[in-house]
C-alpha cells in the first residue's frame, strides 16, 4: 500500500514548488495531476505510476487544478472504522493545502465562474483548507505581524483540527504519514454546528458563531439582504458560512447553505423522514472578519417570517416573491 501525500492549492507556482521540495526532502517520488484519469481509477493509477518496493512506500501527488480536496478524499481516503486505505494500492496519508499568503485575500474574493456554475478560486481555496490535514503558509514573510496573526487565526477557524505551518527555507519538511478518512468533520463550520469548536489560534478580528432561527426565511427579503447590507460588508466580512436553512416559498424542504466569499449555494437535502432538528428553520455556522454578530443576527432575523406571515400558512407562503435560483437549474445565487 503506497501512502499518498496530496498537495492542493489555487496558486500553481507555490503549490508545485512546495510539492517538489517536500518530495526532495523526504526522498519521495512526485506524480503530476493525471488529468485524464477517472476518479474510480486514481488509486490504482497512482500505485502503478509509483511502482512497488520499499523505496516507494510514499509519494507526493501534485493535484494541480484537476483534483480538488473532496475528489481526492473520495478517491483515495480509507474507512476510519477499519483503518483500510482505498482500493487500488494507494491510500491518502496526508492532504496538504498550500496557501499563498501574498494573494490570500485576492483569491478569497475571486468569484469568477460562479454564474456559469463552475467552482471559483475562493471555493477551492476554502475547501482545500477545510479538508486539509496540514495547511502550509508560503510567502508570509513580508506580512506585518498583526496581519499574519489575523490570517493564521482565520485559517485556524476554517480548519481548527488541521496542523498549521509557516514555510521557511530551513524548516523541517518531515510529515507524519497517517490516514485521512472519508468521514470528514474537521471543517470549522462543522465543528461550530456540532458545538465542538475550539480553535487554538485567536485574534480580535476573527470570530465564528452559530445563527439559529426557527422560522423559515422569506426568500425575497433574504435575496435583498444578501445583495445589500450583508453582501456589501455592513456587518463585517463574511468569509465562510454553511449549514441548513429553509425558505417559506419552498415549504417542507430543508436546504444545505454553502457560502464562500460572494457566492452562496442553496441545494435541497434528501428527505430523511424524521423531520430534522430544524426542518423549518435555520442553523448556520458563520466565520468572518470584524463581524458585528448582533447586527448580522438582526439582519438575518429580519428575513424570517413575521408573526402575521407565519400565521398565513404554507399555501400563502408559496405565493411569496422568490427571486432565488430554482434548485432544478443547479444555479447558485451570487451576492455582494
Amino acid at each position: 500500500m503506497v501512502s499518498i501525500v496530496a498537495v492542493v492549492g489555487v496558486c500553481a507556482q507555490e503549490r508545485r514548488g512546495y510539492a517538489r521540495r517536500l518530495a526532495a526532502a523526504n526522498r519521495w517520488p512526485v506524480v503530476e495531476a493525471l488529468r485524464s484519469v477517472p476518479a474510480g481509477r486514481l488509486a490504482e493509477t497512482l500505485a502503478t505510476a509509483i511502482g512497488n518496493g520499499p523505496q516507494c512506500e510514499a509519494a507526493v501527488f501534485d493535484a494541480a487544478g484537476r483534483w480538488d480536496a473532496v475528489e481526492l478524499i473520495g478517491a483515495l481516503a480509507g474507512d476510519e472504522a477499519d483503518g483500510h486505505g482505498a482500493a487500488g494500492g494507494a491510500r491518502l496519508a496526508q492532504l496538504v493545502a498550500v496557501v499563498d499568503v501574498a494573494h490570500f485575500f485576492d483569491d478569497l474574493a475571486d468569484d469568477d465562474g460562479a454564474e456559469e456554475g463552475a467552482s471559483t478560486a475562493a471555493e477551492r481555496l476554502v475547501h482545500g483548507i477545510e479538508f486539509a490535514s496540514t495547511v502550509v503558509l508560503v510567502n508570509w514573510e513580508p506580512l506585518p505581524t498583526p496581519d499574519l496573526s489575523t490570517l493564521m487565526a482565520l485559517v485556524n477557524h476554517l480548519a481548527p483540527r488541521a496542523r498549521l505551518r509557516l514555510d521557511q527555507p530551513a524548516a523541517n519538511l518531515e510529515l507524519e504519514l497517517g490516514s485521512v478518512g472519508r468521514e470528514q468533520d474537521g471543517a470549522g463550520w462543522m465543528r461550530l454546528i456540532n458545538r465542538d469548536f475550539v480553535p487554538y489560534m485567536t485574534d480580535s478580528r476573527v470570530s465564528g458563531f452559530v445563527y439559529e432561527q426557527m422560522r423559515p426565511f422569506h426568500a425575497g427579503r433574504l435575496a435583498e439582504a444578501l445583495d445589500g447590507d450583508i453582501g456589501h460588508g455592513r456587518f463585517g466580512r463574511l468569509v465562510r458560512s454553511a449549514g441548513f436553512c429553509s425558505l417559506a416559498s419552498r415549504p417542507g424542504i430543508l436546504a444545505q447553505w454553502e457560502q464562500v466569499g460572494g457566492v452562496i449555494g442553496l441545494e435541497p437535502l434528501p428527505a430523511t423522514g424524521d423531520g430534522g432538528m430544524l426542518a423549518i428553520g435555520q442553523e448556520l455556522a458563520v466565520v468572518g472578519l470584524d463581524l458585528d454578530r448582533d447586527g448580522l443576527t438582526s439582519a438575518l432575523d429580519a428575513c424570517a417570517l413575521t408573526d402575521r406571515e407565519l400565521a398565513e400558512g404554507p399555501l400563502a407562503w408559496m405565493a411569496y416573491p422568490d427571486p432565488l435560483p430554482r434548485w432544478a437549474s443547479g444555479a447558485r445565487a451570487e451576492h455582494g
